[in-house]
């Protein structure tokens, strides 16, 4: 697929749209971003697997899409492939700290984990894959996480 073929697939859409298997995709400003929102109800944890890309070049290499088909087929298994390949992210909200979500990526031999809303930053040496590494995580660093949250309006 090219970008002018997928440019102009996108200019018949609205600029905000779904995949048929749940992916959002927006286009801001020239650039293209995606995301797929789950939630753990019963553990209140929500979570939105997401991609930011500068190009519609970079989105077509970034998912391998070789026709429409292809990215109308884009759903979680698309976007989870880039986490593990350290192309996208992983925001993970806690109810309790509805306002602070955190973002997990995956960089070398470690994990990531921000903030910018907190002022937050953290590396854990080992790769957060799973829905349950990340509510370790939180359960682990509960701590940390409501003093960056009771500081966030300081800085």
């Amino acid at each position: 697929m090219t970008v002018e073929e997928l440019a102009q697939y996108l200019s018949s859409k609205k600029p905000g749209f779904q995949t048929q298997n749940g992916l959002s995709i927006y286009l801001i400003d020239g650039s293209i971003c995606s995301n797929y929102d789950f939630e753990i109800e019963e553990l209140e944890f929500s979570f939105n697997l997401f991609t930011e890309e500068d190009s519609l070049h970079e989105f077509i290499e970034g998912f391998r899409i070789q026709n429409i088909n292809d990215f109308e087929a884009l759903g979680y298994n698309n976007s989870w492939i880039r986490y593990l390949n350290r192309e996208a992210d992983m925001e993970v909200t806690q109810m309790e700290f509805e306002e602070g979500p955190l973002c997990f990526r995956l960089h070398k031999m470690k994990t990531l984990v921000f903030s910018a809303s907190l002022h937050f930053y953290d590396e854990v040496y080992d790769h957060l894959t799973l829905p349950e590494d990340f509510i370790s995580y939180f359960f682990k660093n509960k701590s940390k996480i409501a003093t960056a949250m009771a500081n966030r309006y300081q800085f």
